[in-house]
Parts: structure tokens; C-alpha cells; sequence
């Protein structure tokens, strides 16, 4: 099943046209379903006065893609009951190109967001993750768009945190006495002691390379931190998502009555155990 969340945030992170009816879906961070569409009369993007001023320098050998400046925004969900969403970000020119990356001396004006308030979520399964674990992805999601390093630290740090709730220790014991268990270890731990979730941690290690890196170099993107946030959303999924197990209990349930509505299954069963309702025969 494709994350859409992640794919949202993915279009997202490439930036925003000037003409908010091009704008992409913004997932809303109240109820999680919403659309995120610019409140009237709220868009505003203006040149920084530098920019504007380096125009007028017959020296400077001024192009168009030297422009910068920013934007800020209210955000508005369908939904009454939501909050207002506050996005802030930087604004840009750049070169419009086609599909083959050919430039025909056409420019547009980027907008890129650094900030939204609240923050978005960077995960589908909030109702499935452990609190714990919702902190410190939150955490991640209020700063990824500005400092992506930081945001995948988080996300490793919430890979610990689920670790913990599955009761995999991060303390160990040796005849020099007790350690700090890394998290690699206590991920090929968890694999061994539940090996019915191996996928999911698989998921984890691949979100504690992202953070890894986070961790000792400033060479991480938005979208490589989104590839984490994709890893981790699907181990939380495979670990506490009962959906589908709910589903395949409706299902035997189902086949059991044979179709027949719960509320008149009792008065459908004959004796002998077959199910019969306005006429129908079992088989």
C-alpha cells in the first residue's frame, strides 16, 4: 500500500509555484485527512531589499536567479474544527524547465517552505505509534523542513523509543559490568526475539543509517529524511497497526454466517447449524 502521506511531503519539499492554485496537497496536522488550501487574502511573497538593490549595480552582472526574498501564509483545513496552519519560507527565481530539462528564457518564482505551525505530520500511523514514539517524531517533523540533520537524528532516536516499548533493553551486562547496548545490536535483538516483525526491522536499521548520517554530517536532504520517515512509518504499521487483523476476523466471521447480518444471525440458524434467511439454503 503507497504511503500518500510521504508522497505529499515528497512534492512538498520541491517547492511551491507563486500561483497558490498550483500549490500541492498539504496534509492538514489536526485531523490528518484535511487539505491544507491558503486562507483569502493571507499569501504574501516579496523581493529582500538586497535583491531588489543588486539589480541596479551596472557591475554586478545581474541575471534573474540571483532573486531571493520569502513568503508567509495562512493555511486553512475543510474542516471548521481545525487549526489554522502558519507557513513561512524562502522565495527564489529559477529556470523553467521542460520534462527533458531544456531551458527556453522562461523564469519562475519558487517558493520553498522552511516552517509550518503546526508542523506536519511525517507519519500516517499516529494512532498506531506508541506516545513515546510520537514525540520524538514530532520533534523530527518541526524542524525537517529548515534542518533535515536534525529532524533524521530524531527519527533515529524514535526507532530507540519503539525499541524500548517492545522491551528490547538498552542496557546490557558484561564481567566488566553494565553497557550502553547500540542501537544496531538491539535491532538484530529485536529481529531475533520477534522474528515475525524481521521486516520491520529491516525498516529500523535502514532509519538508523538516515540518522547515523544526520548524526555526523550536514549532507542530509528533506527527501532523505522522508525515506526514513517511510521506513519507520511502515515498521509501526507491521508492529501495532490491527487493522488487518480486524479484517481478516470480519471476514471469518462473514463466511461463518454465511452473509447474513449479525443482528439476525441468531434467529437465522436452524438446528442442525445451517443458516437459512428469507428462503436461502446454506452451500
Amino acid at each position: 500500500m503507497p504511503n500518500l502521506l510521504i508522497k505529499d511531503l515528497r512534492v512538498i519539499s520541491r517547492g511551491f509555484s507563486n500561483d497558490v492554485k498550483e500549490w500541492p496537497n498539504i496534509p492538514c496536522p489536526t485531523c490528518g485527512r484535511g487539505n491544507l488550501t491558503p486562507a483569502a487574502d493571507t499569501f504574501v511573497y516579496e523581493e529582500a531589499e538586497m535583491s531588489k538593490q543588486a539589480q541596479y549595480d551596472p557591475e554586478s552582472g545581474w541575471e534573474p536567479d540571483w532573486s531571493y526574498g520569502g513568503f508567509h501564509c495562512i493555511l486553512r483545513c475543510g474542516r471548521s474544527t481545525c487549526d489554522l496552519v502558519r507557513v513561512v519560507g524562502n522565495m527564489s527565481v529559477v529556470e523553467d524547465l521542460d520534462e527533458r530539462g531544456r531551458w527556453y528564457g522562461k523564469w519562475l518564482v519558487r517558493l520553498t517552505p522552511t516552517f509550518f505551525h503546526p508542523s506536519l505530520p511525517l507519519v500516517q500511523s499516529h494512532e498506531a505509534a506508541p506516545r513515546p514514539v510520537l514525540q520524538r517524531l514530532e520533534a523530527g517533523a518541526a524542524v525537517v523542513w529548515v534542518d533535515p540533520s536534525s529532524a533524521a537524528n530524531r527519527l533515529r532516536s524514535a526507532a530507540e523509543a519503539l525499541l524500548d516499548d517492545q522491551g528490547i533493553p538498552r542496557r546490557g551486562h558484561s564481567s566488566k559490568g553494565p553497557y550502553d547496548i547500540k542501537l544496531h545490536q538491539r535491532i538484530e535483538n529485536f529481529k531475533k526475539a520477534k522474528p515475525e516483525y524481521s521486516d520491520a526491522a529491516d525498516a529500523l536499521l535502514a532509519t538508523k543509517w538516515i540518522g547515523n548520517v544526520g548524526s555526523h554530517e550536514d549532507a542530509l536532504k528533506i527527501s532523505d529524511v522522508l525515506d526514513g520517515a517511510e521506513m519507520i512509518d511502515f515498521a509501526l504499521m507491521e508492529i501495532y497497526d490491527t487493522s488487518r487483523e480486524a479484517v481478516k476476523k470480519m471476514a471469518a466471521e462473514i463466511t461463518a454466517r454465511k452473509g447474513v447480518p449479525a443482528r439476525k444471525f441468531q434467529g437465522a440458524v436452524s438446528p442442525g447449524g445451517e443458516v437459512s434467511l428469507f428462503g436461502q439454503q446454506s452451500g
